[in-house]
């Protein structure tokens, strides 16, 4: 007997989290489903964990593999699931009890593609409750191409879409293997970006479980997201190629500007990202030159339109796209460094 709803939980170095994240599935109201802990490479206990787990529930499945990073564990998750619907867990957060018994039941109640509510990020004692702008409810694949579609990729004001967590949808098994949705297992950073994108696009029908804060999403000062990197650059460049590639030539609607906000949106992350890091200011200078001077980034403000955000944002966007470099490094730059150029 299959289960109906097949859990796919990531595990990299998180023993501080991972019984808090187990413990709120095996405390669902609804019971049946499968948890697949993909243990990729952990070198602290998560994998013993994993496997205590195992041996304490049938219903919970371990795979331990070499680290391959995120998108290939849940590639693996979608590969050896069962159930009639899939969801993803990042294995620091958590989930309110009732959860998967309203998302199941409403997705079974209207054989749907996917089914998403929404979530509260958390600090150990704050919580913030997101929502997403755009209607609660029912969408035929008429209401997606007629309301969704526009904002598929990236809201007009840089903001993600609807979809950018992955880990508040559940998804039909079937839909998603029958359109050969999978990670891009190459896409290191904002993996649930291009995946969310794709599955939406794909959809014959969606419903939004607006207000339903059921899922908690564990702000982590130390993952991947929100830690500077510079191999993120080139991930970013990969998202923007992927989807001029995947979304650029389709006749069902342009998606040529949420592409150019999208790299928009990488660009101005980058950025920041360079200001509050550990390099010196000359070194600082070269990296933002080098971005601002990328032919993605040029590219971006052919017959572009400002979005509509505030003055500043513009001020910035405008910065970059007449490669003021040095202005932007001033304007930017932490208190600390503006000083040190007023006194030094």
């Amino acid at each position: 007997m299959f289960p109906k709803v097949s859990l796919v939980i990531p595990v990299y170095n998180v023993e501080k989290y991972l019984h808090r994240c187990v413990d709120s599935i095996l405390n669902q109201t609804f019971q049946d489903f499968e948890i697949i802990l993909i243990n990729d490479g952990s070198q602290d206990k998560s994998g013993e964990i994993c496997d205590e787990y195992a041996k304490k529930d049938k219903r919970i499945k371990v795979l331990h593999k070499k680290n391959a990073r995120v998108s290939a564990a849940r590639n693996d998750g979608l590969k050896m699931a069962k159930g009639k619907y899939i969801g993803f867990i990042d294995s620091d957060d958590w989930i309110e009890p009732e959860m998967y018994q309203e998302m199941y039941n409403k997705a079974n109640e209207l054989n749907l593609d996917i089914v998403m509510c929404d979530y509260k990020k958390r600090l150990e004692d704050y919580e913030n409750r997101r929502t997403q702008p755009i209607r609660g409810g029912f969408y035929s694949k008429k209401d997606i191409k007629n309301e969704l579609f526009k904002c598929l990729i990236m809201f007009d004001h840089i903001e993600f879409p609807p979809t950018i967590s992955n880990c508040v949808c559940l998804l039909s098994l079937e839909f998603l293997r029958k359109n050969n949705l999978y990670y891009d297992e190459d896409i290191h950073y904002c993996e649930d970006s291009i995946f969310g994108s794709k599955v939406m696009y794909h959809a014959t029908n969606f419903y939004y479980l607006k207000d339903r804060h059921y899922y908690n999403y564990f702000y982590n000062p130390n993952s991947t997201t929100n830690t500077y990197n510079e191999k993120k650059w080139n991930n970013y460049l990969k998202i923007n190629e992927r989807l001029i590639k995947y979304f650029g030539k389709t006749s069902e609607f342009d998606f040529s500007r949420q592409i150019k906000i999208n790299m928009l949106y990488f660009t101005l992350n980058m950025l920041g990202q360079i200001n509050f890091s550990a390099r010196k200011n000359e070194e600082k200078l070269y990296m933002i030159k080098e971005i601002m001077y990328h032919p993605n980034v040029t590219n971006i403000f052919k017959n572009f339109k400002l979005p509509n955000i505030s003055w500043r944002g513009k001020v910035i966007i405008l910065l970059i796209k007449f490669k003021m470099v040095r202005l932007y490094f001033f304007l930017v730059l932490d208190k600390r460094y503006k000083q040190e150029l007023i006194s030094g």
